[in-house]
């Protein structure tokens, strides 16, 4: 459904004179902090299959689409390795944590509650140097961060490119 809603979009903005695109494949959703909770602290395959499902596909629509449409050209970014190549070996890119948000509440910073959000005021936690954790909240990964570590109303900056096929 996702990428039969793609190509009507795609095909749309292409009738406006639009000839280069670009996308990303979807992250590795069940592993993001939000998610782990609920699972005990494991990755939810059942997310991660369908990111999954959706990434194979992808290509598969824009090489149909590139042969349909004249001038049509497009580049993917490969989010999701960049991102599980982070969370899985956090160590290798200059983090101490991975899998667990800097700032929230629950296992992992999985709840949202950083600075009092959602009615959490007392039992969300700061982790001590932002700087070491690769997820600053339950969902944010460190690549896309603010250039500042506080939330409050966050710009989201690539500060490193990931790969693109």
């Amino acid at each position: 459904m996702v990428i039969g809603n793609l190509t009507n979009v795609i095909r749309e903005i292409y009738n406006k004179g639009r000839r280069k695109f670009g996308f990303s494949r979807l992250p590795p959703l069940g592993q993001v902090p939000a998610q782990r909770p609920g699972n005990r602290g494991t990755c939810v395959e059942e997310l991660t299959s369908l990111a999954n499902m959706h990434n194979a596909a992808l290509p598969e629509l824009l090489e149909k689409l590139k042969s349909k449409l004249q001038g049509f050209k497009y580049s993917i970014a490969k989010l999701d390795t960049y991102l599980t190549e982070r969370i899985n070996n956090p160590s290798e890119y200059g983090f101490k944590e991975g899998k667990a948000a800097c700032c929230g509440s629950g296992p992992y910073g999985g709840i949202f509650s950083c600075g009092g959000k959602r009615s959490v005021t007392e039992y969300y936690w700061l982790c001590a140097n932002v700087s070491m954790y690769f997820s600053t909240l339950f969902i944010q990964p460190k690549g896309f961060t603010s250039k500042s570590p506080s939330y409050g109303g966050t710009k989201l900056v690539m500060t490193e490119s990931p790969a693109v096929i």
